[in-house]
């Protein structure tokens, strides 16, 4: 007697996910995710007992692998970290983003911005930390919305071979004048400028720099 084939969860999530990826979430059958995986469909029924309830933690899956790339350090600043992050799962799965996050309602919008981890992350660039938490989640906010608009470009423009670090300046250059327009409004640019100054010469001793003047 043949061995009965075994396949976990996170198998089942994994093909639906590589399938959606290629060919859409509508693309998404018990079939297909048993032709992917090389087995009958009797396995995944004893998993799942339904197309929809796949759905369900697929979602979850993906909300997950945007989640990680958000918080890969990319660069010294965390903050941008977050963005690029986001855009750089929106160009390696175009067609994931469009299905899940463009038509179902699931947006960075809903899910992320109060998520305390990313009000940490945003916490380890020093510069930031006289922001309160409902600052940072203003700041966060109108981020996100900049953000999700580029990934939104992103997917409309198919015919464009999109590179990350073009968006990565895009979104540093807006990032400086959202967090500048911040302080200015919060009365706090004085203090983060103190803050720069003080840091500055820790490093360079400020004298030594006056001196060029002279010359």
């Amino acid at each position: 007697m043949s061995r009965k084939a075994i396949v976990s969860k996170n198998q089942i999530i994994q093909a639906a996910f590589d399938i959606a990826k290629v060919s859409g979430k509508n693309s998404i059958t018990i079939r297909g995710i048993g032709t992917m995986l090389g087995i009958s469909t009797a396995p995944i029924y004893t998993q799942y007992k339904s197309i929809d309830a796949i759905m369900e933690d697929l979602i979850t899956f993906v909300n997950s692998k945007v989640h990680e790339s958000t918080l890969k350090e990319r660069s010294i600043n965390a903050f941008l970290n977050l963005g690029v992050g986001y855009l750089d799962f929106v160009i390696e799965n175009t067609i994931i983003f469009n299905d899940f996050f463009l038509t179902m309602g699931n947006s960075i919008l809903d899910s992320n911005i109060d998520n305390d981890l990313y009000l940490e992350q945003v916490k380890k660039n020093p510069f930031m930390s006289d922001f309160s938490n409902d600052q940072l989640k203003s700041i966060l906010y109108d981020m996100s919305v900049y953000t999700y608009g580029l990934a939104a470009m992103i997917c409309t423009k198919t015919d464009v071979k999109h590179e990350l670090r073009h968006y990565q300046d895009m979104l540093e250059k807006t990032g400086n004048k959202l967090i500048s327009y911040h302080l200015y409004s919060s009365g706090k640019y004085e203090s983060v400028i103190n803050k720069i100054l003080d840091e500055f010469s820790k490093h360079i001793d400020i004298r030594e720099v006056l001196k060029l003047w002279e010359y």
